[in-house]
């Protein structure tokens, strides 16, 4: 009885165990299978190796993180049949598709497209014609294949640009379509840009259309949980699908160059590039190689080698000389580097490209430095960096500027108190204030701004090089950018972990380890030797000797005086001392050594005798040239062999120079790390996956006003709890997937909590280091990014609003209604167009002035946002003109709001005796479906607005409305 009752427990934990691991596997089999339906779609979906990639992919990957589904994909050879087995519902979905009123009959379309793609002429590399070569396009033998859509498309831009479309030879596919390219057959293709390989080039790209997801009609509940999932991916990840457009469809941000472009890189001589010679890591001249380096010019090479130009790079040395000296004196054609002010007027000297770099600038100074009120200060600035001198010039023209070489040597200035403040960028300095010299230096708290970095060009040199270079810019990829920062970054600045030092100095450690061992296992056969007879005593002793020269030091045996006498010493012990084979007379031991280590060593001695204990100690011998050498001493106790009453000491004496001079420097690195992780304004952490340990820099304390709570598990998986807010999760849920997946290195944006519950936008940057496929460390650091992102925030705010009522303009507006559409009727439910203009406001402003105009307005546009809801958009497209997209609404209900707008706009004004009494004149447009665009839709709602006023005004009319007589 009592033997079953023990043996519960362990059945419990057993059925514990076996319900953890199944619990998987019952939730991803309680999940919904969805069978969607792929066929070759260039960019958007594909099979490769028997998995289905592409952008569709990557995007239901996300969706079904929200909608609980299980994506299974299902191959077809063509579009015709995927569409052929949704009709027949052996599939749920088919993504690709393009919208058309027919279509739309068949099939519902989800409420928000998942991709955009141009139709575009593609031809082989070699091909004689240019992009938009409009002349020669009536001349070309161009392919399609059956059934696409791009023959409208094309027609309609060759009346745009008045050329006639030659006659399209029809193919099955597009693998018959690239046999014509090559055998000649053909000169062109028209398919869409994502179409694109690398053996071919686009003379043609217009028409951008949206692509949908479509299901069954009788498939109605899947269809909306797919809406629910993407509008929720549209709120918490709003960068998705520009993020998979980059990946998948990168193609579709190239664009060629034109005829008169190739022509001039072809014609254009070596440009003569000016840099900075002392911005490192931005721009320097390396004397080593006799060329410019840094961030800058790899970018410039990077595009002359895209676009064919040839750039030779002048270092701008003249003393005192201003950039537009170098221009007018015709020294160089081009200028890296050039600082773009918003605050200053156009230059006549040179023109400025589009944006190459942008960098965060700050002013640096002191730890808790203030600027003082109507106290004139200095300031640090690199010589050849005419940017920064043009924006202290603008920005604080009271400060005085000192000028230097570099960065470093300002940065030395405002360390040695010669200069007040250095400006410069976060790119410049960050690196170098990781020296102990710098760990005072900071950036100024709220004197931050952003470094916008140019090309300036020669207002001499032809305007079409300044169209060039800013389309070349334009196809410089953010990731190409960023390996250039970070090669050059790490070219001037490469700081040892913690295991790259270990690694570093491992033969100091092992040095250490066999100074440990081999004293005890010479003295061990020392002893053993004792034992033998004299003839073995005498072979040993040979053999002794041998060992005893192999080794970095000597051999010597003590007499245990106060001045310990050397009885015995081997030629190593007097090479170590310099003294090579000729010993001074009668040596002692002390006459090396200092006399209070030489007393203390005797104290030892002493104390020890009794125990018959095995002496260690560390001492400085002098050498015969008078240098000190650090030794290590090891004796142990025997008995003179004349003598056996009289107690010796027998030892070992060796050369630990090199080991006392490794493990200073182990320890100076040490120190520097702890040094760097102190000061650093980023916060740093380190996850050992082996061991199972977390670190985190101080300043995440000072920062969140807490302890640092790592981010990842030992195993890779993040921890959720209060780590980050709830709606960046799915932010986290990403990193740990891609972590998971071996991306070296991983970015995420996200929002972590303080102490006090308020949260803080940061970008987490991680980057696991691996071997074998398998993680042994997770590092990163976390930059706070808090008021970057509000300030983006508000902008973007601020840039779809009207000023006067907050409400939306007319360009955000409109944005707001083409995102829904096109609109499908549901249960006499649609979206409708409201066209509105108030009566009598001309009147109103003549009479009594525009203040009371605006207030008027102001007073509308409350009304409307008080009656009309959040999911609704109102808009005011100038004047007294305003629109409303109201979503998901019967005739019946729209007309009781219309009823309550034109309560609330009944308005009247007095000023100075006059009255002027206020209306609103209404348009309506219910949406059927069969509207085709936007603007469509808001004529018809203006036509039904101008009946209204025909009407007498304060009134609403629809746009389907009957004419009445009086019309």
């Amino acid at each position: 009885m009592h033997r079953n009752i023990r043996v519960l427990p362990l059945l419990a934990w057993v059925v514990l165990c076996l319900l953890q691991a199944v619990a998987p596997l019952l939730s991803h089999a309680a999940s919904r299978a969805v069978w969607v339906g792929i066929f070759p779609l260039a960019g958007f979906h594909r099979m490769e190796n028997g998995q289905a990639v592409g952008y569709n992919v990557d995007y239901l990957e996300q969706v079904s993180r929200y909608a609980d589904w299980r994506v299974e994909y299902v191959h077809f050879d063509n579009w015709h049949d995927a569409l052929e087995a949704l009709e027949k519902e052996h599939i749920d979905l088919v993504g690709g598709a393009l919208f058309t009123p027919e279509r739309g009959k068949r099939f519902l379309y989800a409420p928000y497209a998942n991709g955009t793609t141009y139709t575009a002429l593609i031809a082989p590399k070699d091909t004689p014609f240019a992009y938009e070569d409009f002349k020669n396009f009536e001349k070309l033998r161009i392919g399609i294949t059956v059934g696409s859509p791009w023959h409208k498309n094309f027609a309609s831009y060759a009346s745009q640009h008045d050329f006639t479309p030659p006659q399209l030879v029809p193919f099955k596919d597009i693998a018959s379509l690239r046999q014509a390219l090559a055998e000649g057959k053909l000169d062109a293709m028209l398919t869409t840009v994502t179409a694109l390989r690398d053996d071919e080039t686009i003379l043609a790209k217009f028409n951008p259309l949206p692509f949908f997801f479509i299901g069954d009609r009788s498939n109605r509940a899947l269809m909306q949980e797919l809406e629910q999932a993407m509008a929720q991916l549209k709120l918490e990840q709003p960068d998705l699908e520009s993020k998979l457009a980059r990946t998948h469809m990168w193609r579709s941000y190239q664009t060629p160059l034109t005829r008169a472009e190739r022509d001039f890189v072809a014609e254009s001589p070596v440009l003569r590039v000016g840099y900075a010679p002392n911005r490192k890591p931005m721009s320097w001249f390396d004397p080593a190689t006799d060329e410019a380096k840094g961030i800058l010019p790899d970018i410039l090479r990077l595009i002359a080698r895209n676009s064919g130009l040839r750039f030779t790079f002048v270092p701008m040395d003249m003393a005192g000389a201003s950039l537009d000296e170098y221009f007018v004196r015709d020294k160089i054609d081009l200028c890296v580097g050039t600082m773009f002010d918003p605050c200053a007027k156009g230059n006549p000297v040179y023109k400025l490209s589009s944006p190459l770099l942008r960098c965060g600038l700050n002013l640096y100074g002191k730890n808790f430095f203030e600027i003082p009120a109507a106290v004139p200060l200095s300031v640090a600035l690199p010589q050849s960096w005419f940017g920064g001198r043009a924006y202290m010039e603008a920005h604080y023209p009271e400060t005085h500027l000192q000028f230097f070489n570099n960065t470093e040597e300002c940065l030395n200035a405002v360390a040695e108190n010669k200069a007040d403040l250095l400006l410069q960028n976060t790119l410049e300095v960050d690196y170098l204030l990781t020296r102990p010299r710098f760990k005072h230096i900071t950036p100024l708290q709220g004197r931050g701004g952003f470094e916008d970095v140019r090309v300036a060009i020669n207002a001499t040199v032809p305007p079409i090089l300044q169209s060039l270079i800013n389309k070349q810019i334009m196809e410089v990829d953010e990731k190409s950018k960023s390996q250039i920062i970070s090669e050059n970054i790490s070219a001037v600045a490469g700081p040892l972990s913690l295991k790259d030092m270990a690694y570093e100095h491992r033969t100091l450690l092992v040095i250490l380890g066999e100074l440990l061992l081999f004293p005890m296992v010479f003295f061990a056969y020392v002893l053993y030797l004792r034992r033998k007879n004299k003839n073995i005593a005498r072979k040993s002793e040979r053999r002794l000797t041998n060992i005893a020269n192999n080794i970095n030091g000597g051999v010597i045996s003590l007499a245990a005086n106060a001045r310990l006498d050397i009885r015995n010493a081997n030629s190593g012990f007097w090479h170590l001392l310099d003294y090579g084979d000729n010993p001074p007379e009668q040596p002692s031991l002390a006459d090396f050594m200092s006399p209070a280590e030489a007393e203390q060593l005797y104290q030892r001695l002493d104390q020890q005798r009794q125990e018959n204990a095995a002496i260690s100690m560390e001492l400085s011998l002098r050498r015969r040239d008078g240098l000190w050498l650090p030794a290590l001493l090891r004796c142990t106790w025997s008995c003179d062999e004349h003598d056996a009453t009289q107690p010796c000491l027998d030892c070992v004496v060796v050369d630990i120079t090199e080991q006392k001079h490794m493990h200073e420097q182990l320890e100076q690195e040490k120190e520097r790390y702890r040094i760097i992780l102190e000061q650093s304004q980023d916060i740093i952490f380190d996850v050992d996956t082996e061991k199972g340990q977390y670190t985190c820099s101080p300043n995440f304390y000072t920062k969140f006003g807490r302890e640092g709570t790592p981010l990842f598990t030992p195993d890779g998986h993040p921890r959720n709890d209060q780590i980050v807010h709830p709606d960046d999760l799915p932010a986290l849920a990403e990193m740990r997937r891609r972590v998971r997946s071996g991306e070296r290195t991983v970015f995420g944006v996200m929002r972590i909590p303080t102490a006090q519950g308020r949260y803080i936008w940061c970008r987490v940057q991680t980057t696991r280091i691996s071997k074998n496929d398998t993680p042994l460390r997770i590092v990163g650091k976390i930059v706070d990014i808090d008021e970057e992102v509000r300030r983006r925030a508000e902008l973007e705010r601020l840039s779809q609003r009207d000023s006067l009522t907050d409400l939306y303009n007319k360009t955000a507006f409109r944005e707001r209604v083409v995102q829904n559409l096109p609109v499908t009727v549901q249960n006499d439910k649609t979206h409708a167009l409201l066209f509105l203009d108030l009566d009598n406001f001309k009147t109103l402003n003549d009479c009594l002035g525009h203040i009371v105009g605006d207030a008027a307005l102001i007073e509308a546009a409350d009304a409307l946002k008080h009656i009309f809801r959040n999911a609704d958009a109102v808009g005011r497209f100038g004047g007294d003109e305003f629109c409303i997209f109201a979503m998901g609404i019967t005739r019946k209900a729209l007309a009781a709001r219309v009823e309550s707008v034109l309560q609330a706009l009944a308005m009247s004004f007095e000023q100075d005796g006059k009255v002027v009494d206020i209306t609103a004149s209404i348009g309506i447009y219910m949406f059927d479906g069969s509207e085709t665009t936007y603007e469509e839709a808001l004529q018809k709602a203006d036509n039904a607005q101008y009946r209204a006023k025909q009407l007498g005004k304060n009134r609403y009319v629809f746009h389907d409305d009957p004419l009445t007589e009086e019309e």
